[in-house]
């Protein structure tokens, strides 16, 4: 047993420091809310004689990674009583979390970091980037009606369970598979969000998750079926030009651009870094990794990390896409790296022949090609937050 594991019964305690942490004021909402998210997670604490001193959630997920299903552990609500800080005690839980990570057959672990520096020290590194899009009203596109399909409103109450079924079929670049506990969890924190439903005979092709907030209009969530409900959504939030000042519509997507737009200079588009992945269990990771080619021959790099099971010589063949991986601490590498240097190309957020540009490699240069050449390309993808 995990000695820093919180029984069930210190969820009072746990919502005390919660609110000192954070500044939050004390309301049942709040308090409902964080008491979903107990109940589901794992909790890790370390008690300061009859209070907490720091505290932590570790959340079982899954996560669709290129049609693959990875185990993930959200980390959230990671916090110390100022009295009780600078001893290390969060430290102490993450290093905890992630250990029983690996026993728990975990392969990844996503956080949303207060510093990215100091949850890069626990292998954390920063791989997915929200677009956040701002479009005066009197800049939004003229569009024209479309001819067939409908989209209809409703409250984040009603949500339908094809919208559920659309949002999976969709979701395939590392964000997550939302259990009901999850969906429901998002309806009881944000009981202001409304949908936008697009509908072509009578099927679920589209929908918004928006809400409003003073003069604006914002957009928390948006997918797309077909060219036809990107039209029929896009109407729909013209229609509120008159109501609203701005339109803002944070992307998951890193690349979004604003080139479809007449005039595109009218959209301010803001890069905002967003969560952090860390590679709980590499061998499993690379062993059901999404291959982007069947054949590579003998490639051997060192990884350092601070998670010893990680901390090895891996030697990684693939032949006609049966990946053949083992360790061996005897051999010389060809290249040595981080595991954040790793998790950032294994993710498509930075390749590794990018790394090597910026001197974040060193090695034998054509097998670090070789090697970039086997992970994907493709930015991930990331709207939940924990």
């Amino acid at each position: 047993m995990n000695k820093y594991l919180l029984d069930k019964d210190k969820f009072n305690q746990f919502y005390e420091l919660y609110l000192y942490s954070f500044n939050r004021p004390d309301s049942p909402h709040r308090r409902s809310v964080l008491k979903e998210r107990f109940d589901h997670a794992k909790v890790y604490g370390i008690m300061n004689e009859d209070k907490l001193g720091s505290g932590l959630f570790s959340i079982p997920f899954n996560v669709n990674f290129h049609d693959v299903d990875f185990k993930m552990n959200g980390i959230g609500d990671v916090m110390s009583a100022p009295e009780f800080g600078g001893r290390g005690g969060a430290s102490s839980l993450m290093e905890s979390a992630l250990s029983d990570m690996y026993n728990d057959g975990v392969t990844l672990s996503y956080l949303a970091p207060f510093s990215y520096g100091y949850y890069r020290q626990f292998g954390f590194e920063q791989v997915f980037d929200h677009t956040k899009i701002t479009i005066k009203n009197s800049d939004l596109p003229r569009l024209k009606n479309a001819k067939k399909g409908l989209v209809k409103r409703a409250q984040i109450t009603e949500l339908p369970t094809a919208l559920k079924h659309l949002y999976q079929e969709k979701n395939h670049l590392g964000g997550m598979s939302r259990a009901d506990w999850w969906w429901d969890h998002m309806i009881d924190k944000h009981p202001e969000y409304q949908l936008a439903l697009a509908y072509q005979d009578d099927e679920l092709i589209g929908y918004l998750v928006y809400y409003t907030e003073g003069t604006n209009f914002v957009i928390h969530e948006w997918v797309n079926s077909n060219p036809l409900s990107i039209q029929l959504l896009l109407k729909f939030v013209t229609k509120h030009q008159s109501i609203f000042e701005k339109f803002i519509y944070e992307s998951p997507n890193a690349d979004f651009k604003a080139d479809l737009l007449e005039n595109p200079n009218s959209a301010k588009l803001e890069v905002v870094p967003y969560m952090m992945a860390r590679i709980v269990n590499l061998e499993d990771f690379l062993k059901r990794y999404p291959i982007q080619k069947m054949n590579l021959a003998r490639v051997n790099f060192k990884v350092e990390d601070s998670l010893t099971w990680n901390n090895h010589v891996w030697s990684l063949a693939i032949n006609d896409g049966i990946v053949d991986l083992k360790v061996n601490d005897e051999l010389k590498p060809d290249f040595v790296l981080t595991i954040q240097s790793l998790t950032k190309a294994m993710f498509g957020y930075r390749s590794l022949n990018s790394l090597l540009k910026f001197g974040l490699i060193k090695g034998d240069t054509e097998k670090i090609a070789d090697l970039s050449s086997l992970f994907v390309q493709e930015k991930p993808q990331l709207i939940d937050y924990f």
